[in-house]
């Protein structure tokens, strides 16, 4: 079993800080991918990761957003709530996470790229009232796909070919290769032109380097 963040008898109280901060946030007007973007960037996450008491306990969740606007939004400034719904798909959303981040000890960073907020937030209709080990199960699936390789460096691989000679032999930049397989660059967007030359040197179809 995977060691915890931190000590589980404070797990309600950061799961529930946690949601309510999401709900807050959205309900003062960020875009729910957005702020939690920038919370699961931010030292407020990184605080509760490391287990530091004040953070765990010692602050409000509206204490903890007003941390995460203020030191890592452009404009550092709280905005003025809209009315909201307690309990909603937000708060379930950063409620989930906040026990997911605990149970595995993956960075609330991490969680993000391989289970982005939005397909959590679209698991709300069918989750929230389900045993949360039935969310975690769903998320271990999305964090085990996030892991493996992507089929470019699995078929770049299988032909023998380094990056760098990839990148020569297609034409195409070491470093667009390198985002394709890491990911931070969506392959399944990427110009025809480039997945072109690609698929000739890798000698497959186009569509075997897309992405599931």
């Amino acid at each position: 079993m995977a060691i915890k963040s931190y000590d589980v008898r404070y797990l309600d109280s950061v799961a529930t800080n946690i949601g309510t901060m999401f709900e807050y946030a959205v309900a003062c007007g960020y875009e729910p991918k957005v702020y939690w973007n920038m919370f699961a960037s931010s030292e407020v996450a990184k605080q509760i990761e490391k287990g530091n008491p004040r953070f765990l306990v010692g602050y409000s969740a509206i204490d903890l957003l007003d941390h995460v606007v203020n030191t890592t939004a452009s404009n550092g400034r709280l905005l003025a709530p809209k009315p909201f719904f307690s309990r909603s798909r937000f708060y379930w959303a950063g409620w989930a996470l906040a026990q997911y981040q605990n149970y595995k000890a993956i960075s609330f960073f991490n969680i993000s790229k391989a289970f982005p907020i939005e397909k959590v937030l679209a698991l709300y209709d069918t989750l929230h009232e389900a045993d949360i080990t039935k969310f975690f199960s769903v998320a271990d699936e999305y964090i085990d796909a996030h892991k493996k390789e992507t089929n470019l460096k699995r078929i770049r691989t299988a032909a023998g070919l380094s990056q760098k000679q990839l990148a020569e032999k297609a034409e195409v930049s070491i470093r667009n290769i390198q985002m394709y397989e890491q990911r931070h660059n969506d392959i399944n967007k990427a110009q025809a032109d480039i997945l072109f030359r690609l698929s000739k040197i890798l000698g497959c179809k186009i569509e075997d380097l897309f992405e599931e």
